[in-house]
């Protein structure tokens, strides 16, 4: 069994301002890197083997001190990148809902941007990732510092949701970090024990939260 660590990147100004990144290599703020120094330090006790990244600078960037402080060197991977926001890349979110219409609420959980990914599309590319890497790791514990979107679907993918219900995961902020076990079993990618560092639930609507 491998035990991953999944870190969203640090703030950058598109986070801030709220519009839609995707694919677009935007830089972290001050306040991004200030993330990424505390995402080290909350997994400076865990004996880390391996730091994967989506090649996106702002992902790249935060998992550069993780790595470091384990003696690492970060390995990139476009198959943690983000959804490709197509259409919406660059829009806020007052632009998008006003020219789509329903399409940014929980909708944009489940459904294809304009002109570019699905979430389905993403999930299995990050999947195809996530084998990937724990074929190199059958034990042990490794770091992949990606996205929001693309760890909401591999979230999703732990607590055996489709798309439509990962809409109700509680998402994850930057710098923030989730960690699952992962094993291949009989040729199949097994997720389980999804648990978030910052100790709340994985779902928004949970009763007892």
């Amino acid at each position: 069994m491998t035990t991953v660590y999944l870190v969203r990147h640090g703030a950058t100004e598109w986070n801030i301002d709220k519009r839609a990144q995707g694919m677009a290599d935007i830089p972290l703020t001050q306040k991004g890197k200030e993330e990424a120094q505390i995402a080290r330090e909350q997994l400076g006790n865990v004996p880390i083997d391996a730091v994967y990244s989506s090649d996106l600078s702002r992902a790249f960037e935060t998992a550069r001190p993780i790595a470091a402080s384990h003696g690492l060197e970060v390995q990139a991977d476009q198959r943690f990148r983000e959804i490709d926001q197509g259409e919406w890349t660059g829009l806020s979110v007052d632009e998008i809902r006003e020219r789509w219409p329903g399409m940014w609420g929980p909708a944009r959980h489940y459904s294809t941007r304009p002109g570019g990914e699905s979430p389905q599309d993403v999930r299995k590319r990050a999947l195809k990732g996530l084998r990937a890497v724990v074929e190199a790791h059958p034990n042990g514990d490794v770091v992949i510092v990606s996205h929001g979107g693309t760890i909401r679907w591999i979230s999703a993918e732990a607590l055996g949701y489709d798309d439509r219900a990962s809409a109700k995961i509680r998402g994850l902020g930057n710098g923030g970090i989730v960690s699952i076990e992962v094993r291949i079993n009989d040729g199949d990618l097994k997720l389980e024990n999804l648990t978030r560092l910052d100790g709340n639930t994985p779902d928004l609507d949970d009763p007892n939260d």
